[in-house]
This record gives structure tokens, sequence and C-alpha cells, in this order.
């Protein structure tokens, strides 16, 4: 892919999101708590916040946020930046949204969590934008909360490729403490040291983008808890090696990973999939999905029965080809593949797949297992029921269209000792045998 077909996709994805920010906004901007009872709409600028980029509107948001036990608070930031130095407590069910993830920006330049979420629930956020510029600061930590959602919403940090390793600690979103059915859709998450860290399962992303992140996603924890369903989703950066090491990096034992339609370019790694030795997802499965790296496109190091379907795998250099996938055979033994396709040739080698995966390929299937009864039927009156083939090609054996046997190589048969012998006939039609040992002949 050249540089100037990536160009011209990212404009068109920042101009497809601004034009996608405004209907969406007026479907929500009317939203109620869940209650049912319409909340009156509380514009931060109605209690002072100037929305300027120089004041500190911090005392403004948390007066805007107040509810002194009543309703839950419907807030509405007006196209602005404002600068707090802390997000205000918002209660279940609250709302927050702006004008546009790029038109109604919050920053905040300290090293703090600016939003953090504790046993909350269905609080929700939409359109409008955060960014951070704390070296260590985290723009979104929820831990124990369910059923939150992120709409529309930017949230950027400081991370570039210029100033590496200097924001790596910066985060985007933090999902911790079995936090659960949490959704992100339609957003943006861009230069942090990480894009969104989770330790915990059946949380949601969908229709967003991660863009030069550091490491996009990380599942962490080694603990068997960390998951995530990620659909519709596009991680992108340069191929500066300072800007991306790993799209999606999950660094131990963890739980289910669900990643279909997902776009991958720029990165070292697009993903790496569990640690050698240590552990890895349960489940772990790639549906419909472009993956194009620098050094290595899919790293299954440790995985309980992956499952790959019309993967694409690119590079993401002219002048280099990654290794496209690469599996441990100790430790991810078994899995399936179908239809993977490889820019480096015809098709990815049967070489890559450890003995126990299922694949099929262009044209082959390797190594099914078939149990119960096997029915096999020719295609006409004349054609062979089955054929055998060696390596390069040739037939060696086939059942024909009577049920009779042919074999280019004789028939072995095993005695009542366990010895086994060759059967081969002369030119003269005579039938004759080759003692072949008691040891179950390879070839």
């Amino acid at each position: 892919m050249s540089t100037e077909d990536v160009g011209r996709r990212r404009m068109l994805a920042v101009a497809l999101g601004a034009a996608a920010a405004v209907p969406v906004l007026g479907c929500t901007a009317g939203t109620a708590p869940a209650a049912g009872r319409p909340a009156e709409v509380r514009n931060v600028r109605d209690f002072g916040a100037v929305g300027d980029g120089v004041a500190d509107d911090t005392a403004a948001f948390a007066a805007a946020a107040r509810t002194d036990g009543g309703r839950a608070p419907l807030l509405y930031l007006p196209a602005g930046h404002y600068r707090i130095t802390a997000w205000p407590e918002l209660p279940d069910y609250a709302t927050v949204y702006g004008d546009g993830g790029d038109a109604s920006i919050v920053g905040c330049e300290t090293d703090t969590t600016l939003i953090a979420l504790r046993r909350k629930q269905r609080i929700r956020f939409s359109h409008f934008g955060l960014y951070l510029t704390g070296e260590r600061a985290t723009a979104v930590h929820l831990d124990e909360c369910f059923r939150c959602s992120f709409e529309g919403m930017v949230i950027r940090g400081n991370h570039l490729p210029d100033n590496h390793p200097r924001y790596l600690d910066q985060r985007g979103v933090v999902l911790s403490g079995n936090t659960g059915g949490t959704a992100f859709i339609n957003c943006d998450i861009n230069n942090f040291g990480v894009g969104l860290v989770t330790s915990c399962i059946q949380n949601y992303v969908t229709a967003s983008k991660f863009a030069a992140n550091h490491v996009g996603v990380l599942g962490t924890g080694n603990d068997h808890n960390a998951g995530l369903s990620l659909t519709d989703v596009e991680f992108v950066s340069d191929n500066d090696p300072r800007t991306t090491r790993c799209h999606v990096d999950i660094d131990g034992a963890a739980n289910n990973w669900w990643l279909t339609n997902i776009w991958f370019e720029g990165a070292d790694t697009a993903l790496a999939v569990g640690r050698r030795g240590v552990g890895g997802p349960s489940q772990f499965g790639m549906v419909n999905c472009k993956v194009a790296a620098r050094s290595v496109g899919l790293d299954l190091a440790y995985c309980r029965q992956p499952y790959l379907a019309n993967v694409r795998f690119d590079p993401d250099l002219a002048d280099r080809m990654p290794v496209e996938l690469r599996i441990d055979p100790g430790d991810c033994p078994e899995g399936t593949a179908i239809n993977l396709i490889s820019s480096a040739g015809a098709d990815l080698s049967d070489a890559v797949f450890p003995r126990a995966w299922h694949v099929l390929a262009r044209g082959h299937t390797t190594d099914p297992t078939f149990t119960g009864t096997v029915v096999a039927k020719g295609g006409s009156t004349d054609a062979e029921i089955a054929r055998f083939e060696s390596p390069d090609g040739a037939a060696v054996a086939a059942v024909l269209p009577s049920g009779a046997l042919l074999s280019e190589a004789g028939v072995v048969l095993r005695d009542e000792n366990g010895a086994y012998w060759r059967l081969s006939v002369g030119t003269d039609g005579a039938v004759t045998t080759a003692a072949l040992g008691d040891r179950r002949p390879h070839r």
C-alpha cells in the first residue's frame, strides 16, 4: 500500500467522522435519565464555564453536575475548549454531551485520572473530546462499573514519535474491577502510551479508531479475565518505529477475544496474542480482518484453539515482507484457519501451522480428522470417487467408480504375527510378496 493511498484513506475517515457527528447528536441531546423523568439540560456556560482554552472551568463543571440528591444531571458542553483539573462526581444514569468530538473539547494538563468512575452504572458520555497533556495522565478509568457508554468521543493524548518516550505512561481508557457491558461507539482513541487497557471481560468497541498509540489495546492481568469484543474498528499509525509497537497485545492468561471486520496497519507487530510459557486467551477469534505490519502480522504465542477466517496479510513497508503469521507449536498447538490470504505468495505455507491445526486453504485442506461414517460420492459415472496424490501432485492411488482400488505402488498387508508384506504384480500377471518386517512402513 502506498503512502499516498493511506493518506487519502485517513483523510476520508476524518471527513466522514465529522459529517456524522451532527445528525447523531440531534438524537441524543434530549435523552432522559433511566428513571424516565425528564431532566433539565444544564449548560456548563450557565454555571460560569468560559470555554476559551485559558480560563479554569473546573468549578463551573462541578456546579453544573451537582445534584444534591436529585435527578441524574444532563450536562451540555457547547462548542469550546474547556480547561479543567478535575472531573466532577457523577451519579448513576448521568449524561454528558457536547457539540462534537472536535468542537467541544475538555483539556487537562495535570498527571491525573480525569474521569474516574467506581461502582457506577449507565453513565453516558457523548460527542465531546478529551485532550490530556500530563505525562502520566489517564483520560478515563472505570472500576466495577456496568453499562456505561461512550459515543462519538475523541479521546486524545500527547504521544508522538518526536517526543518518544516521554508520554508512554499516558493511558486513554482503563477498564478494571470486573467492569462490564461498557460500549465505545464511533470513538477515536489516539496518541497514548496505551489506548485502552482492560483486565476484565465483556466490554465492546465498535465503529471506532485507534490511531498512533504506542500500544493500541492491552489485555493484562494474567488471571484468565481480560477480554474484549471489537467490531468494525481501525488500528492505524505511521511507519516510524517510535510511534506504534503493537496494536493489540494480550500479555498473559486471558478470557475471550473477538475481532470482526478489523483493519490493522502501521505497527511493528500488529497483534501479539499471549506470552510463551506464561499464558494467553482461552478463546481468540478473527474474522474478516486485514493485517499489515513491519515485522510480524499475527503472533500467536499462547492461545487455546484460535479461529482465523478470511484474514488478509500485507506488508507495511514495500521493501520488507513481515512474518505474516507465527504460531507457537507448543503453546498454541490447535486451531482453525479458513481462507487466509497471503501477500507473499499464492498461499501461506502449510509449515506455518502446527500439526493439529485444521486449515482450509486455497484449493486444499490440511490434516482433517473425521469421526463417524464418511461418505464420498463421484461426480459422474466415469469419475474417480477418490484420488490420492503425492506432494508434487502425482497420482499414487484412487478409488474407481466401480469401487475398485487402484494403487501405483502395490498393496501392503499385515499378517497375524504382526509382520508386513507388500503385494505386487509382475508383467506376466503373477502376484508376488515382499517381506517388510514388523515395523509399520511409511512408504
